[in-house]
């Protein structure tokens, strides 16, 4: 899962990833990052009220390794390059529903928190796909269809498309339809916003998740809500983070 600017292929779709880049701190800030640190709370809005839940993210943006801790479950998902394994108590599981959830979580951070320098991720296709005009031609954003190729552990049928602003080259949204829980092939869009410097990177600091229909008009409230609190770049972790429970 490396990520390289030199394996997206398509020229146009480079220098845009290339420019979100340096919008989002630089190239050399992220090929010097080893370890992004998030605390984090998401929020699932209900008809019965909000329900939130608080967990930390630990990414490895260039290589993709990732771990997930979720205090109230009393749960650790791991990923090291090769399988995500999930535990409870320091215990592995094999629970359907747990790493159904751990499947989900491990997308978000291994996508969105490192937002944009996993566009760059090796066997993955990144095409520039035209742009999308806002209300008077006031603003414009250039697109980006991702496909990710056989080996990626994603599905086939997955699909994302990323809005970066011109002028700003900031990733302002996302629409995609991934398996995964919570989004089960639903249509989404995530609009990020929240900028905020961490340690020489740039990172969104509220996602919001809303339905959408296949032309990307919304079809009904915002139903989730990452917010990002605390972010750290290259924080002392201990051991083997990626691996152990």
């Amino acid at each position: 899962m490396n990520c390289r600017l030199d394996a997206v292929e398509d020229d146009a779709a480079r220098r845009i990833v290339r420019d979100a880049l340096w919008a989002h701190g630089s190239k050399y800030r992220w090929a010097d990052c080893r370890v992004l640190r998030a605390e984090v709370t998401r929020t699932e809005h209900r008809p019965a009220g909000d329900a939130a839940t608080d967990q930390v993210w630990l990414l490895d943006p260039l290589q993709g390794h990732l771990r997930v801790e979720t205090p109230a479950r009393r749960q650790v998902a791991v990923f090291d390059g090769w399988r995500l394994r999930v535990f409870r108590d320091g215990e592995e599981t094999t629970d359907p529903a747990a790493r159904g959830r751990a499947a989900g979580d491990a997308r978000l951070v291994a996508d969105l928190l490192a937002m944009p320098l996993s566009l760059a991720r090796q066997g993955r296709r990144v095409a520039y796909v035209g742009t999308r005009t806002g209300p008077g031609e006031a603003r414009t954003w250039r697109r980006l269809a991702v496909t990710d190729g056989p080996g990626s552990g994603y599905s086939a049928d997955d699909r994302t498309l990323v809005e970066v602003r011109q002028g700003s080259d900031r990733v302002e949204t996302v629409l995609l339809r991934w398996s995964e829980d919570p989004f089960f092939g639903r249509r989404m869009r995530v609009r990020m916003d929240d900028w905020r410097p961490a340690d020489g990177l740039l990172v969104s600091r509220r996602w919001r998740f809303a339905p959408i229909d296949e032309s990307g008009a919304p079809t009904g409230p915002v139903l989730y809500t990452v917010r990002l609190g605390r972010v750290e770049v290259n924080p002392e972790v201990g051991g083997q983070p990626f691996s152990r429970p």
